[in-house]
């Protein structure tokens, strides 16, 4: 053996005959001749020791150490960095080999730059032989150079996967030295065993240089590499990575108070820690059977908070939050004594979803609870906030920094329920609603629009929140109907309750009278936003159109400002090709008083909405005395037993205006009709909102809100998903194409669930299958 080696190979071994000869000989074929190669077994079984004698035999270099028990890797490398003689180490395992210039290149790269720790790229194998291209990318050094801290910012980047293979690197020895020390000498880990040393080394080291020459070749699912679980003993195994990473918390704190910036340490460790979980639940997902799933959380769970398993999972195992939200425990609202309830939404406007959200924080402030409002974006408007209301944003940008950022609003609010509003409008609620479960906070969904409204825009957001539904500890929705549609989806903890006033509708409260029939020309009058998908306001000139036909003299206003989808500019196109373009005035958007007294100069509200969850505009009108004539929404709790509404089949212009002309051209019916608006917001808004929300928050509504499905709400439900499909798509009565055939599978799967969700229903699953054509 040479007297001065310059680096020194260090090789733990265990059970690698079959290739340990190979990674020997591409040690020995080194182009630099000054080197070591400290062999360390692990108390192999087979034939490896006796391998590396006869090599030892042929050349003085090769040294071998054998540990009489099996200790593991982690404390293999231990003594070859002990034994080693080089001011230089590079790590081969057994059965990998090294290329035949790594020697050479690395401690020449070390020297020319004074550096402690070289990097360079990896050649990874298939078991053919082939290049596994994706995972040699993510091998290649991202960093030409680095100095001081910015070499563990930059190798272990705050965010993405931890990548802590040793034989990654060359490194100074003594480097190698000092991590080890950081640890008990009797440490043994029998999973990812090298990070925690290459997580300390990079945390000490000054200068870290690399070349992108692929120095090692690491064969992929080889020895112990790329195993799948195999059972809870197996996952078990895979949990020890986690209790690798816990065994280098006291040697990270150690670092951070010796660090004058201990972020980038303690940032990195943290990285590293929820990234091994993250692996964790990569591998439950990838290779377990769901039935095991629960057992195996609960075994993570003895290791790890579930806050971290979910703080792991946003960032790493994003695919696993529906599996945490199936398999969680959901509190039971009846147990706990609430007194602080948070609200949240993405943004809080002048409109819409934020109206509802404000008068539930006022309403809830009157029952006496502490109320914070969440924004999960920038941009809020708050001049509507109710007096006593605490608003806070989340501002962070990566998925688990929003999440730490939750719980500890929940933890420093001390939140004891969250009401969430985006239920039907984004994706990224499950994962809030699992970490506030984590931390001991059940979440309430609140449900804005029809249960159908997915299937009208075509989108998959029935089975999203039907997957994380059991995250939740109740789904609040605006209907009977609505709650019947979740149950046969297997969402039992279902309930509806009607929205509560807008500001408009409570200025109008006590003062609503009957109105007197029209004299002269029937002024109608529409208000909202210009939007087309949904409220079809261009039917509104059809309807104009069909009056004029019938020789009814009116005046038809529509207030709102623009939408994206559609402008006054182009209503004003659509009512002159209709020849009504007299008839129609485009006020533009309206609001408080001027909005109030044009609502008061009307005679007859007209809506032309295909759905709606709570119609708010219906009840302002009624509320100041206005008939309404409308597209049929009969889901909708505003129009049950409401005798102050006229309507039509949805998209019949021509029957709706002959019933508008019928109304106001009879005095007695015109009266009869506006007595029964002003009794329907009445009605409306009779609700004690602040005691239905107390017992909604404390589980405690009465049985009346959460109806059970009946087989006439099973047979609506399926002409509106057909309606809404063939209607939206443009192939009414046509079969099995596009989404038809997309929603006649959701209809399907619902069905599936009405021997369990409401026996009574089977005689029309059966029929309903029938028509199907199974």
């Amino acid at each position: 053996m040479q007297d001065s080696p310059q680096v020194s190979i260090v090789m733990p071994v265990f059970n690698d005959e079959d290739w340990i000869a190979d990674a020997l000989e591409s040690c020995l074929s080194q182009t630099l001749q000054e080197i070591e190669v400290i062999c360390v077994d692990d108390a192999s079984t087979d034939e490896t020791p006796q391998i590396i004698e006869r090599y030892q035999q042929k050349d003085s270099r090769v040294r071998l150490v054998r540990q009489s028990a099996n200790l593991s890797a982690f404390q293999a490398r231990r003594v070859g960095i002990l034994e080693a003689s080089a001011p230089y180490i590079l790590f081969l395992d057994g059965d990998d080999e090294l290329d035949p210039r790594a020697a050479e290149k690395a401690v020449a790269k070390a020297e020319s730059t004074h550096a402690d720790l070289v990097g360079f790229g990896v050649a990874v194998l298939g078991p053919n032989g082939n290049a596994v291209l994706g995972y040699q990318r993510r091998l290649m050094p991202k960093h030409s150079s680095l100095e001081g801290e910015e070499i563990l910012k930059g190798l272990f980047p705050v965010g993405r996967p931890a990548q802590g293979q040793l034989w990654r690197f060359l490194f100074s020895t003594d480097l190698l030295r000092e991590a080890y020390s950081l640890l008990p000498e009797d440490l043994v880990l029998s999973r990812v065993n090298d990070l925690p040393i290459t997580f300390l080394a990079l945390a000490s080291a000054r200068r870290y240089v690399s070349m992108t020459d692929l120095l090692y070749r690491y064969h992929f699912r080889r020895g112990g590499s790329g195993h799948q679980v195999a059972g809870l003993e197996q996952f078990q195994f895979y949990c020890r990575g986690i209790e690798s990473l816990e065994s280098m918390a006291g040697a990270v704190r150690t670092l951070a108070r010796k660090t004058p910036d201990p972020e980038p340490i303690l940032d990195g460790y943290e990285t590293a820690r929820l990234s091994i979980i993250g692996n964790v639940l990569g591998y439950l997902l990838a290779s377990a059977s769901e039935e095991f799933y629960q057992d195996y959380l609960e075994h993570l769970y003895s290791l790890v908070s579930k806050a971290d398993v979910v703080l792991a999972a946003a960032d790493y195992a994003p695919d696993a939050i529906p599996v945490l939200a199936k398999h969680m425990t959901r509190t039971d609202l009846t147990s706990r004594n609430v007194r602080n309830v948070m609200l949240t939404t993405k943004v809080i406007t002048t409109g819409g979803v934020s109206l509802v959200l404000l008068a539930q924080a006022k309403y809830l402030t009157q029952a006496g609870y502490k109320v914070t409002i969440a924004a999960m974006s920038r941009g809020s408007v708050l001049d509507g906030l109710p007096e006593g209301v605490k608003f806070v944003e989340i501002t962070g940008r990566r998925a688990s920094t929003r999440l730490s950022q939750w719980a500890e609003i929940c933890r420093t609010e001390s939140i004891d329920v969250i009401i969430e509003h985006q239920v039907l409008y984004s994706k990224s609620w499950p994962s809030f609603a699992v970490m506030a479960e984590a931390v001991g906070v059940p979440t309430i969904g609140w449900i804005h629009s029809f249960a159908l409204r997915p299937v009208y825009d075509l989108k998959d957001m029935i089975s999203f929140i039907r997957n994380h539904a059991n995250s939740l500890a109740s789904i609040v929705t605006l209907s009977p109907l609505d709650v019947s549609f979740w149950k046969l989806q297997g969402v039992s903890h279902t309930y509806y309750l009607p929205n509560p006033g807008s500001p408009m509708l409570l200025e109008s409260a006590g003062s609503a009278a009957k109105k007197s029939a029209p004299e002269g020309a029937l002024k109608l009058i529409w208000w909202g936003r210009l939007e087309e998908h949904t409220k079809q306001v261009s039917q509104l000139i059809e309807i104009a159109a069909e009056l004029r036909q019938l020789d009814v003299s009116f005046q038809l206003s529509i207030i709102g400002s623009d939408s994206p989808e559609l402008t006054a500019a182009d209503l004003k196109t659509r009512a002159k090709s209709r020849d009504v373009e007299d008839l129609v005035d485009l006020v533009g958007p309206l609001q408080g008083e001027d909005l109030l007294n044009a609502i008061d100069a009307a005679d007859m509200f007209v809506s032309t909405s295909i759905l709606e969850g709570y119609q708010l505009t219906l009840a302002e009108a009624q509320a100041r005395g206005l008939p309404a004539a409308m597209y049929e929404l009969p889901w909708l709790t505003l129009v049950q037993e409401n005798r102050g509404i006229i309507t039509a089949s949805q998209g019949d212009a021509a029957n709706l205006a002959r019933k508008i002309k019928a109304v106001a051209g009879d005095p007695d019916l015109y009266a009869q009709y506006s007595q029964a608006s002003v009794e329907a917001a009445q009605r409306a808004l009779s609700l004690d909102f602040p005691q239905l929300y107390e017992q909604l928050v404390t589980g405690s509504l009465p049985e009346q809100y959460s109806p059970e499905p009946t087989l006439e709400d099973a047979q609506q439900i399926i002409d509106w998903i057909v309606f809404f499909t063939e209607r939206h798509t443009g192939i009414r009565g046509r079969r099995g194409r596009g989404s038809v055939a997309g929603e006649k599978t959701l209809l399907r799967r619902a069905l599936n669930r009405v021997d369990r969700a409401a026996p009574a229903l089977r005689p029309v699953k059966r029929r309903v299958k029938r028509l199907l054509g199974r």
